[in-house]
Protein backbone atom coordinates (compact mmCIF):
# COMPACT_ATOMS: atom_id res chain seq x y z
CA UNK A 1 0.00 0.00 0.00
CA UNK A 2 1.49 3.42 -0.65
CA UNK A 3 2.02 6.07 2.03
CA UNK A 4 -0.97 8.63 2.05
CA UNK A 5 -0.22 12.54 1.46
CA UNK A 6 -1.91 15.24 4.13
CA UNK A 7 -5.08 15.53 2.29
CA UNK A 8 -5.62 11.21 2.32
CA UNK A 9 -4.99 10.61 -1.13
CA UNK A 10 -2.33 8.29 -1.81
CA UNK A 11 0.99 9.23 -3.08
CA UNK A 12 1.47 10.48 -6.58
CA UNK A 13 -1.63 10.31 -8.58
CA UNK A 14 -4.68 11.44 -7.62
CA UNK A 15 -6.10 8.78 -9.47
CA UNK A 16 -4.15 6.17 -8.09
CA UNK A 17 -5.82 2.57 -7.03
CA UNK A 18 -8.52 3.22 -9.99
CA UNK A 19 -6.78 1.14 -12.97
CA UNK A 20 -3.88 -0.01 -14.49
CA UNK A 21 -0.95 1.85 -13.02
CA UNK A 22 2.75 2.95 -13.83
CA UNK A 23 5.68 3.66 -11.78
CA UNK A 24 6.38 7.31 -12.43
CA UNK A 25 9.84 6.10 -13.74
CA UNK A 26 8.07 4.56 -16.32
CA UNK A 27 6.95 7.68 -17.58
CA UNK A 28 10.20 9.24 -17.57
CA UNK A 29 11.63 6.54 -19.51
CA UNK A 30 8.94 6.19 -22.04
CA UNK A 31 9.86 10.40 -22.28
CA UNK A 32 13.89 9.28 -22.43
CA UNK A 33 12.88 6.87 -25.25
CA UNK A 34 11.01 8.92 -27.24
CA UNK A 35 13.23 12.29 -27.37
CA UNK A 36 16.03 10.11 -28.00
CA UNK A 37 15.02 8.35 -30.66
CA UNK A 38 13.62 11.39 -32.48
CA UNK A 39 17.65 13.27 -31.69
CA UNK A 40 19.12 10.19 -33.64
CA UNK A 41 17.08 11.42 -36.40
CA UNK A 42 19.56 14.80 -36.25
CA UNK A 43 22.91 13.08 -34.89
CA UNK A 44 24.33 14.83 -37.84
CA UNK A 45 23.40 18.34 -36.23
CA UNK A 46 24.43 19.85 -32.81
CA UNK A 47 20.66 20.21 -32.12
CA UNK A 48 20.64 16.69 -32.14
CA UNK A 49 22.91 16.30 -29.58
CA UNK A 50 21.94 19.40 -27.29
CA UNK A 51 18.39 17.47 -27.47
CA UNK A 52 19.54 13.91 -26.36
CA UNK A 53 21.67 15.72 -23.46
CA UNK A 54 18.90 17.54 -22.46
CA UNK A 55 16.87 14.78 -22.53
CA UNK A 56 19.08 12.36 -20.45
CA UNK A 57 19.22 15.62 -18.10
CA UNK A 58 15.64 16.04 -17.68
CA UNK A 59 14.56 12.41 -16.98
CA UNK A 60 17.81 11.81 -14.88
CA UNK A 61 16.96 15.02 -12.59
CA UNK A 62 14.39 17.47 -11.39
CA UNK A 63 14.30 20.07 -13.82
CA UNK A 64 11.85 18.32 -16.31
CA UNK A 65 11.86 22.21 -17.88
CA UNK A 66 15.43 20.95 -19.92
CA UNK A 67 12.41 18.36 -21.94
CA UNK A 68 11.27 21.11 -23.73
CA UNK A 69 14.42 22.46 -24.42
CA UNK A 70 15.23 19.29 -25.91
CA UNK A 71 11.85 19.56 -27.66
CA UNK A 72 12.72 22.72 -28.69
CA UNK A 73 16.10 21.66 -30.19
CA UNK A 74 14.10 19.18 -31.87
CA UNK A 75 12.17 21.69 -33.81
CA UNK A 76 14.73 23.72 -34.41
CA UNK A 77 16.92 20.99 -36.41
CA UNK A 78 13.94 20.18 -38.31
CA UNK A 79 14.28 24.19 -39.37
CA UNK A 80 17.88 23.52 -40.40
CA UNK A 81 16.82 21.02 -43.05
CA UNK A 82 15.68 21.15 -46.97
CA UNK A 83 12.00 21.45 -46.66
CA UNK A 84 10.39 18.68 -48.67
CA UNK A 85 6.96 16.65 -48.53
CA UNK A 86 8.64 13.79 -49.01
CA UNK A 87 10.50 13.41 -46.28
CA UNK A 88 8.91 11.48 -43.36
CA UNK A 89 11.22 13.36 -40.38
CA UNK A 90 9.12 16.33 -40.35
CA UNK A 91 5.87 14.79 -39.60
CA UNK A 92 7.70 12.19 -37.03
CA UNK A 93 9.39 14.86 -35.27
CA UNK A 94 6.17 16.74 -34.91
CA UNK A 95 4.25 13.91 -33.68
CA UNK A 96 6.94 12.75 -31.58
CA UNK A 97 7.25 16.47 -29.87
CA UNK A 98 3.27 16.38 -29.31
CA UNK A 99 3.24 13.11 -27.44
CA UNK A 100 6.72 14.29 -25.49
CA UNK A 101 5.07 17.34 -24.18
CA UNK A 102 2.21 14.96 -22.70
CA UNK A 103 4.55 12.63 -21.25
CA UNK A 104 6.76 15.54 -19.59
CA UNK A 105 3.51 17.68 -18.27
CA UNK A 106 3.07 14.24 -16.56
CA UNK A 107 6.21 13.81 -15.47
CA UNK A 108 6.54 17.10 -14.26
CA UNK A 109 4.37 16.59 -11.86
CA UNK A 110 4.32 13.29 -10.49
CA UNK A 111 7.02 12.33 -7.81
CA UNK A 112 9.50 9.65 -9.09
CA UNK A 113 8.33 7.11 -6.39
CA UNK A 114 4.86 7.60 -7.08
CA UNK A 115 2.32 5.51 -9.39
CA UNK A 116 0.38 6.70 -12.26
CA UNK A 117 -2.79 5.54 -13.40
CA UNK A 118 -2.91 4.95 -16.94
CA UNK A 119 -6.68 6.50 -17.44
CA UNK A 120 -5.04 10.24 -16.21
CA UNK A 121 -3.33 10.32 -20.29
CA UNK A 122 -6.39 9.02 -22.51
CA UNK A 123 -7.99 13.11 -21.61
CA UNK A 124 -4.28 14.54 -23.06
CA UNK A 125 -3.69 11.90 -25.59
CA UNK A 126 -7.12 12.50 -27.19
CA UNK A 127 -6.14 16.53 -27.18
CA UNK A 128 -3.08 15.82 -28.81
CA UNK A 129 -4.84 13.71 -31.62
CA UNK A 130 -7.03 16.34 -32.11
CA UNK A 131 -3.69 18.81 -32.23
CA UNK A 132 -1.32 16.64 -34.33
CA UNK A 133 -3.74 15.40 -36.90
CA UNK A 134 -4.42 18.83 -38.49
CA UNK A 135 -1.09 19.83 -38.03
CA UNK A 136 0.40 16.73 -39.58
CA UNK A 137 -1.81 18.30 -42.72
CA UNK A 138 -1.11 21.56 -42.62
CA UNK A 139 2.82 20.72 -42.21
CA UNK A 140 2.71 18.51 -45.17
CA UNK A 141 0.62 21.24 -47.38
CA UNK A 142 2.95 24.35 -46.42
CA UNK A 143 6.11 21.59 -47.14
CA UNK A 144 4.79 20.98 -50.51
CA UNK A 145 4.05 24.28 -51.44
CA UNK A 146 7.65 25.11 -50.82
CA UNK A 147 8.71 22.75 -52.22
CA UNK A 148 7.32 23.25 -55.21
CA UNK A 149 8.58 26.18 -57.67
CA UNK A 150 6.04 29.08 -57.51
CA UNK A 151 6.29 32.04 -58.13
CA UNK A 152 5.51 33.30 -54.83
CA UNK A 153 3.71 31.19 -51.71
CA UNK A 154 2.95 34.26 -49.56
CA UNK A 155 -1.01 33.79 -49.94
CA UNK A 156 -0.56 29.98 -48.95
CA UNK A 157 1.64 30.69 -46.55
CA UNK A 158 -1.08 33.37 -45.20
CA UNK A 159 -3.42 30.73 -45.48
CA UNK A 160 -1.38 28.21 -43.06
CA UNK A 161 -0.91 30.52 -40.66
CA UNK A 162 -4.27 31.54 -40.33
CA UNK A 163 -5.04 27.83 -39.64
CA UNK A 164 -2.62 27.75 -37.42
CA UNK A 165 -3.66 30.83 -35.48
CA UNK A 166 -7.73 29.62 -36.00
CA UNK A 167 -6.04 26.14 -33.87
CA UNK A 168 -4.43 27.86 -31.41
CA UNK A 169 -7.80 30.05 -30.70
CA UNK A 170 -9.68 27.27 -30.29
CA UNK A 171 -7.61 25.69 -27.84
CA UNK A 172 -7.43 28.95 -25.81
CA UNK A 173 -10.95 28.62 -25.88
CA UNK A 174 -11.19 25.21 -25.18
CA UNK A 175 -8.67 26.26 -21.68
CA UNK A 176 -10.84 29.12 -21.28
CA UNK A 177 -13.85 26.96 -21.02
CA UNK A 178 -12.14 24.39 -18.81
CA UNK A 179 -11.57 27.10 -15.88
Amino acid sequence: MSAATPSGLPTGSTLSGTGAEVPAVAVRAALAVLLLALAALHVGDAWGWIAAVMTLAAVATRWMALAWVAMLSLALSELTQPPGAGAWHPYAVLAGLVLAHTLAARAAVTPWRAHVALRVFTGPLLLAAAVAVPSEALLALTLWLRGTPHGTWLPAALIAALALLSLGGLLFARLLRAD
